[in-house]
């Protein structure tokens, strides 16, 4: 099938690296300014320059200045796209910074604070992570939480927004007390975060993990929709479309610095586990994608399925390659974190498509919404559900002239059978 001309002309824009800087650069895809022995990117960055070839890529140094500049990483309510979340937490009081972080520091739990996390241990931490190691993540949180303030308050948060969808209610008392922990464990985070990882303990580094797992399901379950037609790509544009996204940033920043696999880390028993999850390419050849991926996908991404040639500048690469590693498992309990990674890999380029509605990203996200649809996740389904059918019908209705488009729709709704008429 002949490629449309105006995609088959798009050139990709690559990044531009420096020919000289070290490896750890490169991955970041951050200018290295190349000092020896080692750059200041990696000094900063808390992780170990590799100009020394002893050091493996992204190693984290004991010494590090500073673990990383965490204001490009908004972990706030305000950052998802609830307008109930963001009126509440943006009004609620003094909003600046240092009337934040005083009364995260004075914060005294409450009777119904200790209730509430009573429900976390007994109800809702049985709904994360895989169920093969429950036991083991029920006793690493039952250890940090009380310990790290941040952890607190992001796990009554989370348990409290449990508690609408089970008791289907969105009074605002609910949201207030919702934003109010996110904003707090929010605050005491990325002071946590700031400092140099030298300083940081291994609980605090611990706890920084077992928080960003809750930091993704607060994101996850959080949308303005109740109807396909209010979902995006749907609903008219935000400023807040999508932004929802950069809690995976945050989760890979935070991944860095914690360094859950490390030896004195609590996550220790489940480090194969982890290290699998995380150990699906980015980078896949596109012959290898051509096994499982259809032609018209690599026609609208602007890749030719025959090529042997290297294609890394290209943004739709990583969620191809992912995509293609996913297309055989089934998401369950126990899978789902090896779909999540779907979003580890998404970069800045990805993401600039996904808000200009690009067809060939849109039906990357499309393909991935099928595959989880038939996990039964209750921070999940919502927006699974409502955005699977709002990009089916947006694609079929944008791109009506576009047999590839149309095709494409049609195949996903067949393999997984929901329509978009529901």
């Amino acid at each position: 099938m002949t490629a449309d001309p105006a995609l088959r002309t798009r050139k990709i824009q690559s990044h531009r690296k420096s020919r000289r800087g070290c490896r750890n650069c490169k991955l970041r895809k951050v200018k290295c300014d190349e000092r020896r022995p080692k750059c200041d990117m990696c000094d900063k960055y808390g992780i170990l320059c590799n100009f020394d070839l002893r050091h493996d890529d992204l190693q984290l140094s004991s010494t590090g200045a500073s673990a990383i500049d965490m204001t490009i990483l908004d972990l706030s309510p305000n950052s998802t796209s609830s307008n109930d979340l963001y009126s509440i937490s943006s009004t609620k009081t003094d909003t600046s910074a240092s009337s934040c972080t005083e009364e995260a520091h004075d914060y005294r739990p409450t009777a119904q604070d200790l209730d509430t996390l009573g429900r976390f241990f007994a109800r809702t931490i049985h709904t994360l992570g895989s169920s093969k190691s429950a036991y083991i993540y029920h006793g690493v949180y039952s250890k940090l939480t009380e310990a790290n303030p941040f952890l607190f308050h992001i796990v009554l948060a989370l348990t409290l927004l449990h508690d609408t969808y089970i008791q289907r209610t969105t009074s605002p008392s609910n949201f207030e007390a919702i934003a109010r922990h996110w904003s707090l464990g929010a605050t005491l985070l990325n002071q946590a975060i700031s400092q140099p990882i030298a300083r940081l303990s291994s609980s605090t580094r611990d706890a920084m993990w077992a928080c960003a797992g809750l930091l993704g399901c607060l994101a996850f379950s959080i949308v303005d929709a109740d109807s396909v037609e209010e979902a995006w790509p749907l609903k008219p544009p935000d400023s807040n479309d999508l932004r929802w996204l950069g809690f995976c940033e945050g989760k890979s920043a935070i991944f860095k610095i914690s360094d859950p696999l490390r030896d004195d880390s609590m996550f220790v028993p489940v480090r194969d586990q982890m290290a699998y999850f995380m150990s699906f390419k980015p980078d896949l050849p596109l012959p290898e994608l051509r096994k499982t991926l259809p032609d018209e996908l690599f026609e609208l991404c602007s890749l030719d399925p025959g090529s042997t040639s290297p294609v890394l500048s290209s943004p739709y690469l990583a969620p191809m390659s992912l995509l293609a590693q996913l297309m055989p498992e089934e998401c369950n309990q126990d899978s789902h974190p090896l779909f999540l990674g779907f979003f580890r890999t998404l970069q800045a380029g990805f993401k600039d498509l996904l808000t200009k509605k690009d067809p060939g990203a849109l039906l990357l996200l499309l393909f991935w919404y099928s595959k989880v649809l038939v996990f039964d996740a209750w921070w999940l389904q919502k927006r699974a559900n409502l955005e699977y059918l709002a990009i089916s019908r947006y694609l079929v209705e944008a791109c009506t002239d576009d047999q590839r488009v149309t095709k494409l729709v049609d195949l996903v709704q067949r393999r997984c059978g929901i329509k978009m008429n529901g």
